[in-house]
Parts: structure tokens; sequence; C-alpha cells
């Protein structure tokens, strides 16, 4: 097995078409490990050096570990591309190399006289570099990170719709109708990065929080030009779910979604907090659910977080580590 390291953007830009036939060849893949989310996070985000390596069996490429190393602490960090919001960023490794790739990791990392620390978040539990533990010459621990949650769905909407509580039925139905009095709901869904939603979308996450005190995601991590960036991005690949919801011909909900193979990832969601008394932000997700269903997807991914909301659609939590390596 060959290793190359890349240590410029363009030299990881061109890997794009074989990212894409890797991604295919692993079972994990999610949009966040896509070239398109990675790539774009860069331009964004990125800071100190590119870090990457990709590991190729003749002249396949079947592994990706694309991180960066920056100054943190006074230390220096490789820290996975992606960071921070992102909630999956497992390295990419065809199944049959996996180990393969962790004994050349593991062996580059100790070679590597560049690092102190190594800060890898959002891996799977069964993240097989979990194995870097047993290289001579390297402490790895390995923390619990952020948990994440799903969905899981079948053709029949119906039948998972009458397997929620019928308190929770019952609310979603009388948010419904209080709406519908009021004026006509309209559920669109849009795979196209359509700026007036994405402005809706910024701007309604943002009217929400700051009606709490806080600033909210987008506006922490000043991530309104990398939404839009990515959106358009993610388009291209025909990655890219738009849900919303129009009440008296206004948007009042947003969802940021995106779709790899059978899964729906719900990443960003939004609602007009003006008219929080009507629960267009429920009544969006339960529309979204149903088309999640009824148009072949079996999985919808809440992504992180443990709010108590998501266990009443049902979602079961997905377990995440963080791995902190050193040199010993």
């Amino acid at each position: 097995m060959q290793v190359d390291r890349i240590n410029t953007f363009e030299h990881l830009r061109e890997l794009q078409s074989e990212w894409a036939t890797l991604l295919e060849s692993v079972s994990i893949g999610t949009p966040f490990q896509t070239a398109q989310w990675q790539l774009t996070w860069w331009k964004h985000f990125g800071s100190g050096s590119l870090h990457a390596f990709a590991f190729r069996d003749g002249d396949r490429l079947v592994g990706l570990l694309p991180m960066f190393r920056h100054e943190w602490e006074g230390r220096q960090q490789l820290t996975l591309i992606g960071s921070g919001i992102s909630d999956y960023l497992d390295p990419l490794t065809v199944p049959e190399f996996a180990q393969q790739i962790v004994s050349k990791v593991g062996a580059g990392l100790i070679a590597d006289q560049t690092w102190d620390v190594c800060n890898w978040q959002d891996l799977a539990t069964t993240t097989p570099l979990r194995s870097l533990s047993e290289v001579t010459g390297l402490h790895v621990t390995s923390q619990p990170d952020t948990l994440c949650s799903a969905v899981a769905l079948t053709e029949d909407f119906e039948a998972y719709w009458r397997g929620r509580s019928a308190d929770h039925r019952r609310n979603i139905a009388r948010y419904r109708r209080k709406a519908e009095a009021e004026g006509a709901i309209q559920f669109n869904v849009d795979q196209q990065a359509n700026p007036f939603l994405l402005d809706a979308l910024i701007e309604l996450h943002g009217a929400r929080w700051r009606r709490q005190g806080e600033s909210g995601t987008i506006a922490a991590n000043h991530s309104a030009a990398f939404l839009r960036d990515a959106a358009e991005q993610l388009s291209r690949v025909g990655a890219l779910q738009l849900f919303s919801l129009v009440w008296n011909g206004k948007v009042v909900a947003v969802i940021f979604g995106m779709a790899r193979a059978d899964v729906l990832y719900g990443y960003l969601s939004a609602f007009d907090p003006e008219w929080e008394e009507f629960g267009f932000g429920r009544n969006l997700l339960f529309h979204a659910l149903r088309y999640a269903a009824q148009n072949g997807y079996r999985c919808w991914n809440f992504l992180r977080g443990e709010e108590a909301y998501k266990a009443s659609w049902g979602a079961v939590p997905i377990g995440k580590c963080r791995l902190v390596i050193t040199k010993s």
C-alpha cells in the first residue's frame, strides 16, 4: 500500500472524482465525508496547513484521512477537516483495507515530528482508528462524543405514524388545524440551492435564538456563507434537500437536509418564532419524514444532540467517540 501526503488544497481538490468512487465503496459514507462538504469547509474555516493522507492499492484510492495541522493551546494539533460543524468524520476506508490503512496511519504518525496531539472528534464507536492504541509509541484515549440519533422508516409511513404516542399525534394535528384556520399551508421540497430559502433559514434561525438571548449555531460559527456555498456544492451532486413550509405566502419553517444513499440527514432547522403557537417546526418535520418514507429513504438522521423531542418521533441514539492521541 502506498501513502500520499497531501499538503495543498489543489492536490486535495484533484481527488474529487476518486473521492466520489471511494465513498461508494464504504458503508459509513455520509454527506459530511463528501468532497463537496469537506473542500467547502476548508475554504471557509481552514487554518494552519493541510496534512491529509491518501492510501492507494496500486492506482486505486482505498482510503482518505483529511486533516490539518494548526496551533491550539500551545501545541501543534492534527484536526479532522470538518470539525466543529460536522457530525460524522470517520476517515473513508474500503473495509478490506481498513487494518492496513490504520497501520500506515500509525507508522506515519510515529515518523512525523511536526505534531504534538491529534484530537479527532465525531468518530463512530466502531471506528478502525481505535486500533491505533496497539501501535507502540502512541498513547490513545477514547472519549464519548456527542450522540446522534435516527428514526427508522419504511414505505408504510402510516404504520410508523400509528406507532407514535397518541398525545404526539394529537398535538401535531392540533397545530395543523390551528394554523390552517388562519391561512393555507404549503409544504415544499427543493433540491436546488434556493437563495431565498437559505436566507429564510438563516434569518429564522437567528431570530429564534435571539429571542432566547443566545446567538445560535449559525451566528456563533459565522457559518452563513459556508451554508450557502455548501448548499450549492451539494445540489450539484443531488445531495441537497431543502424542506420548507409556506403559510399565508410567507416561509415560516425551513430544514436544511442532505441525502446520502437511503438516509436523509436533518442538518439544520428553523421556524418563525413569531408564530410558535402554530408549531410550524413540528409540522414541517412531519411532512419531511413522510416525504422521506414515501421516496424510498429508510432512515431520518437527526444528527447530534440529545433533545427530548427527538425520542417522541421514534429516534434512537447513535454513539460516537473522540480519539485524543499523543506520542508516548
